[in-house]
């Protein structure tokens, strides 16, 4: 299994690890309701350094990526981040991702990809296979490591570190810092539904930067946290993950994510077959369901309706805020609208659950 920069101290620690889309992941480092309230209430830290980051440059990096994502880049500032998908000439999702436009530097313009685990190789390669000459693509997962400090707390955190006013830098937004003795590139984006920061910074940095965040937080109520908080944060903010609500057999239509896709651009991969899909209109939709008794869903489970199968689970956990256990799934597309009355494949029985509205939080 790969390995993110942080694993020895992990190790160190004796943090419970296991296997996500091929990386040894911290679990959880406390207790998961300690950990998730920390997020929501102070700060949480996280190892993010699983997910991949590309770095394009190069003359034609610009019509490049104007060519293959599904948002405007050509007129995108230096320090701008923004979010949207990478599709194949049938309008399925290769994956969603992060695109930060860098200063140019002495070959042209500079983009940070920032890609998901299990589709980090397939980006990598869509790219590669499209680009020309004029640009230059790099693979630097292993040299830059990635941090996320998500929750209300973040600002004053990093403000310690910094010694500066962070509060300006706005949602999508980035800029260097000096943290903790290294350049850090910081970036006001997250997956948890909360305000807060996404560091880039060298991976022979990142520890010293781990414990230094961590100091400045603890009496703050800053606490490290693993891939279950993660999981159940990005859940309760309705967000889809590639691997499970987005994978090769979706589009950006039935998964909800029409927002990022800019159908006013001239032209990009992809963009005809989402046309003709939306005209169309999509078969299933992406819902988020409550269940009314105990039990997690699982991935792949049936969702029913008086006895007829209507669905499958994509998603389960127990959610804190809620308190009760959630799920994101997809139903066929009468059944999607919030009151619905469903049942939920769990184990080796069926548990009623409704519809909601997503997302199941909502930042104060």
């Amino acid at each position: 299994m790969k390995q993110t920069a942080l694993n020895a101290n992990h190790v160190r620690r004796k943090v419970k690890m296991a296997e996500f889309q091929g990386w040894s992941l911290p679990v959880q480092f406390t207790d998961l309701e300690d950990e998730h309230h920390a997020v929501r209430a102070a700060a949480g830290l996280f190892d993010a350094g699983f997910l991949g980051r590309l770095e394009l440059s190069g003359p034609g990096a610009i019509a490049l990526l104007q060519s293959l994502f599904t948002r405007k880049v050509d007129d995108l500032a230096d320090g701008t981040v923004l979010y949207g998908l990478f599709c194949d000439d049938e309008g399925f999702i290769i994956d969603n991702a992060l695109i930060m436009k860098k200063p140019s530097g002495k070959n042209g313009p500079r983009f940070l990809i920032t890609t998901n685990p299990g589709a980090a190789s397939a980006v990598q390669a869509w790219i590669s296979g499209k680009k020309g000459s004029d640009a230059v693509l790099s693979d630097r997962t292993a040299e830059i490591a990635q941090l996320a400090l998500q929750g209300p707390a973040a600002d004053q955190v990093l403000e310690k570190l910094a010694g500066t006013h962070l509060k300006k830098l706005k949602e999508k937004k980035a800029r260097e810092l000096t943290l903790a003795g290294a350049q850090v590139l910081v970036s006001r984006t997250g997956y948890t539904g909360e305000r807060g920061y996404e560091l880039f910074v060298p991976a022979v940095s990142v520890e010293a930067l781990w414990e230094a965040i961590l100091e400045a937080g603890k009496n703050l109520g800053v606490l490290p946290c693993g891939m279950m908080t993660r999981e159940i944060l990005r859940m309760e903010a309705g967000f889809a993950q590639q691997g499970n609500e987005i994978d090769k057999t979706r589009t950006p239509v039935e998964t909800a994510l029409l927002a990022v896709v800019d159908l006013s651009k001239d032209q990009f991969v992809g963009k005809a077959a989402i046309e003709k899909r939306k005209a169309a209109g999509a078969e299933e939709a992406l819902v988020g369901f409550e269940l009314l008794d105990k039990g997690i869903p699982k991935l792949g489970g049936t969702i029913f309706s008086e006895n007829r199968e209507i669905g499958t689970v994509t998603s389960g956990s127990h959610s804190y805020h809620r308190r009760r256990d959630i799920g994101l799934g997809y139903v066929k597309k009468r059944y999607d609208q919030p009151g619905q009355e469903v049942e939920i494949e769990v184990k080796d029985r069926e548990v009623a659950a409704k519809i909601v509205h997503l997302p199941f939080y909502h930042r104060k």
